[in-house]
């Protein structure tokens, strides 16, 4: 397993890219698709949140009520 850091991802994403990664046994996509930036937790289609923007997305993006940079330690990429 690769690591990344908290900005890599974020460059990453800036650039367009999408990324599949687990937190707690769940795996989760965010990237930008069709020109939004989306997140979703995998066969859970409610789960979807939509940001005009990335920095609009992780405002509104939550895991256990925590922004995605504050569990960064426990997320593993998974495709990036």
């Amino acid at each position: 397993m690769e690591l990344y850091s908290y900005e890599e991802f974020l460059e990453y994403l800036s650039i367009g890219g999408e990324i599949h990664f687990i937190y707690k046994d769940e795996t989760y996509y965010i990237g930008c698709g069709t020109g939004q930036f989306m997140f979703w937790k995998f066969y859970d289609s409610a789960s979807e949140i939509i940001g005009e923007d990335l920095k609009d997305l992780l405002l509104k993006v939550r895991l256990d009520n925590k922004f995605i940079k504050e569990v960064w330690d426990l997320i593993e990429i998974d495709v990036m």
